[in-house]
């Protein structure tokens, strides 16, 4: 019995390292493919380099020189991880060789952001050697579930509740009693009490990064920086140091400004679910098919940020309080049960940059998205706009049959 066992145990070793091995050769693939592009300038290596430290999260934990924390999704406060001096990183995966190697335990109808996720940490440094604790806000099942059905056992694990009706009383005072929870649980995990010039502090470091961020967007806007490059940047978010990040930024804003936009554009706004690096499959093939992302409200792109936070009380409650506000009350994610301000948001942007046609990303198991295309696809179509839903897993085996399908919708755009 102790050899089969044995036996077990070393083929699933070498499956990991197969796994890993093709992980590495997919980032490599896709960092190639993008310094290939006629757009690419060398002030992108730096967003280049920090692409694989999820990979590495040693490395990722030297280079900022601080405790890493791992979170799930964007809902928790990120000024008052780095106000108690840790350092908070998104866990998520875009791999498709991760998705398979974890894809023979999981449930075939799982998020497969998720399955990568949990399949690279196997093979990873992951939460229990690199990460103080992992925060688990629970915006979506799969997100809930990932602490119970991942390999690895997730130690120090923090459930950040979400009130799902945001819009009343009820949910703003449970929201601010879950950060008051999340406050305490870090300054247990870090041994640090919060201090309030601490957080102001990281507050106003963090409106610097999102001034900034938004410079980009606004050139995304112009189609004067791709829809590709500012979702690769994004996806770097907090694998930096946030003021390094934003200065790298900057930089990139500097070089572009000048620069004149692309003619006559048929104009996407993308929505949906998230895009993780390397799985930038449909951001390639919607350029493919003779269109450009100018706007999209992704939380792995555009919604890294949830904006800028205003307070008029600078006591330690009223920034707590500004801080819950903003993240709740600014969130759009399709977990939320009143949710108009996401359409509005699309029908605002659409307008006033004259982008009529807006795709709709679902990956497969991705319920919350799926579910709400269907209000978006109707309310979006009854003002005018062109509704396209595209399904899709991390294989690529359904690029030519989806780039056919934007081919078609490109048409109606002209």
């Amino acid at each position: 019995m102790n050899k089969i066992v044995q036996k077990d145990e070393e083929r699933r070793l070498r499956q990991r390292a197969k796994a890993y091995e093709k992980t590495c050769e997919e980032y490599s693939y896709e960092i190639s493919v993008l310094q290939a592009r006629t757009d690419y300038i060398a002030e992108f290596d730096y967003f280049l380099d920090l692409l694989t430290l999820l990979l590495h999260p040693a490395k990722l934990k030297e280079k900022v020189g601080r405790p890493l924390i791992g979170l799930f999704c964007i809902q928790a406060p990120l000024e008052l991880f780095h106000a108690l001096g840790v350092h908070p990183v998104k866990l998520c995966s875009g791999s498709y060789a991760a998705q398979r190697l974890s894809a023979a335990y999981l449930p075939a109808l799982m998020c497969p952001m998720l399955k990568s996720y949990i399949g690279s940490s196997e093979f990873a440094a992951s939460t229990s050697t690199c990460y103080d604790a992992t925060i688990v806000p629970t915006t979506c099942d799969w997100v809930v579930k990932v602490p119970e059905i991942a390999k690895e056992t997730i130690t120090n694990l923090h459930y950040l509740e979400l009130p799902h009706v945001k819009q009343n009383e009820k949910g703003v005072r449970r929201w601010l009693e879950e950060i008051y929870a999340l406050k305490l649980f870090l300054e247990q995990t870090t041994g640090t009490k919060l201090k309030r010039q601490d957080l102001m502090n990281s507050m106003n470091t963090f409106m610097r990064g999102w001034k900034i961020f938004q410079e980009l967007i606004e050139l995304k806007r112009k189609n004067i920086i791709s829809g590709v490059w500012v979702t690769v940047i994004a996806n770097t978010f907090m694998l930096d140091d946030i003021t390094s990040w934003a200065k790298k930024i900057e930089l990139v804003v500097k070089k572009l400004q000048s620069k004149q936009p692309a003619a006559n554009p048929r104009k996407i706004f993308l929505a949906g679910s998230p895009i993780i690096f390397p799985n930038l499959k449909l951001l390639q093939l919607i350029e493919q098919a003779g269109m450009t992302v100018c706007a999209d409200d992704l939380c792995s792109s555009e919604r890294i940020f949830p904006g800028a936070t205003v307070y008029d009380d600078p006591s330690e409650h009223g920034l707590l309080k500004a801080l819950a506000e903003r993240y709740h009350q600014a969130c759009i994610c399709p977990t939320f049960a009143d949710n108009e301000r996401r359409i509005n948001t699309i029908l605002r942007i659409t307008e006033s940059n004259n982008i009529t046609g807006v795709i709709f990303h679902v990956l497969k198991g991705c319920h919350p998205y799926d579910i709400e295309s269907l209000t978006i696809e109707a309310t979006l179509r009854a003002n005018g706009r062109k509704f396209l839903k595209i399904e899709t897993d991390y294989v690529k085996e359904d690029s030519q049959n989806i780039l056919t399908r934007l081919e078609a919708f490109a048409q109606t755009l002209a």
